[in-house]
């Protein structure tokens, strides 16, 4: 299935519409594809940046955090997604595509990130000794077709995210859970998400990582996390240079003045 994919990785389909006002079972899916778009963009952008990012480039540091910090909120992402469907209430569907089995793809994502951690530490090293990097250094230091290799998990992935928001039709969990039921589980998956995550990181990726043209609801973030914004995008400085969109307008950003 996934040999018809390549990058950048095709967008899971989303609905404008304010879910909070849907029955959760009909909500469900479209609420998953919006969260796994963000993460789909954020695997586009590392894929098409990293040519740009070379040795020597002052982004490079700011870049490698990105990459290691979206590498790890993806696999917090998948771990939440096989404890969500493994809930008893939804025992009718934990055999299903609803509940992948994606150890392989974490497998290469816990790789990847290793590796990135590596760079960065590598980096750091090499910056107390020196500000020259050799070539013989390179490959240790960062290395961009590596980068991108490691990302072949990708279209594996996004096969997955496909087969799995088909699968969770509302005809099939109308069948299974009921509305509050599911609302429970949603809810106690939100909050399991946010204690496993560094929240400086997520809440400015969300929004940075989402098309507000798609959904104008979503994501829902409480006054006090809106006002923190500026604030909490200063814990990964730079990064966000790499979003498609800005944390804080919102706006387009291309990829121009990485390439400079």
């Amino acid at each position: 299935m996934s040999s018809a994919l390549t990058y950048p990785l095709p967008l899971l389909p989303s609905i404008p519409d304010d879910l909070e006002n849907l029955d959760t079972r009909h909500a469900l899916p479209h609420l998953m594809a919006l969260m796994k778009n963000t993460l789909i963009r954020g695997l586009n952008r590392i894929h098409a940046c990293a040519p740009l990012v070379i040795i020597g480039h002052p982004a490079l540091p700011p870049f490698l955090d990105y990459v290691r910090s979206l590498l790890v909120q993806l696999d917090v992402h998948l771990e939440e997604d096989a404890t969500f469907f493994s809930a008893n209430a939804l025992a009718a569907i934990a055999t299903s595509d609803a509940n992948p089995d994606t150890q392989t793809i974490r497998e290469s994502i816990v790789s990847l990130t290793s590796l990135v951690s590596t760079w960065i530490n590598v980096g750091v090293s090499l910056s107390f000794r020196s500000q020259f990097i050799t070539r013989e250094q390179d490959d240790t230091f960062y290395c961009p077709s590596t980068l991108c290799d490691g990302l072949s998990f990708g279209p594996a992935l996004v096969a997955v995210m496909q087969a799995q928001i088909k699968t969770l039709t509302p005809t099939l969990l109308d069948s299974i859970i009921s509305r509050l039921d599911l609302f429970e589980l949603i809810t106690s998956s939100v909050n399991r998400v946010g204690e496993r995550s560094d929240m400086t990181f997520l809440l400015p990726f969300v929004v940075s990582h989402h098309d507000h043209t798609t959904s104008t609801h979503w994501p829902k973030i409480p006054e006090d996390g809106i006002e923190a914004f500026p604030t909490l995008i200063l814990s990964h400085p730079g990064c966000w240079q790499f979003a498609p969109f800005n944390p804080i307008t919102r706006e387009t950003q291309s990829l121009i003045s990485i390439s400079a």
